[in-house]
């Protein structure tokens, strides 16, 4: 496992916490593009970029949910994303700590910001992250009662 002040590698794989409703069995893309909007309102905006976790910092996906109050888990799933694809379409992947979780990092090209002010300039980017998630292997968890 690697530790979270090491250096981020394109051959890692970065995980995200989906909601449920962002799953579309069935379809082509599984997981919706809305998966990657930034959080614009509420108690934590993606002020910094969305989130998504280092995969060599944890034992396993699971983990990604832990910081989750337990009855809600069941309402979310885990996909991948190399870090590769990201920086193909020229996003960054910047380490920033959390106490609940090692191995935290935001895309910082992705926050709340710049979201509210062009949407539209995101809708591209969303969808090619939504197509890399949807690929056969990516979706690592699924939410409970949700499945391919």
């Amino acid at each position: 496992m690697k530790q979270e002040h090491e250096p981020i590698s394109g051959d890692e794989w970065l995980l995200r916490r989906v909601h449920r409703q962002y799953f579309r069995p069935g379809q082509f893309m599984v997981i919706s593009p809305n998966a990657f909007e930034p959080r614009v309102r509420g108690r934590a905006p993606d002020t910094d970029g969305i989130s998504l976790f280092r995969a060599a910092c944890l034992s396993r996906p699971e983990e990604v949910l832990s910081p989750i109050t337990p009855n809600k888990r069941k309402d979310y799933g885990v996909v991948r994303i190399s870090v590769r694809f990201i920086k193909s379409l020229g996003l960054n992947v910047v380490s920033r700590p959390v106490p609940d979780l090692p191995g935290h990092v935001v895309i910082p090209e992705l926050n709340a910001y710049d979201y509210a002010a062009n949407k539209s300039r995101f809708t591209p980017i969303k969808m090619r992250l939504a197509e890399e998630a949807s690929q056969r292997g990516n979706t690592l968890i699924w939410p409970e009662g949700v499945s391919p």
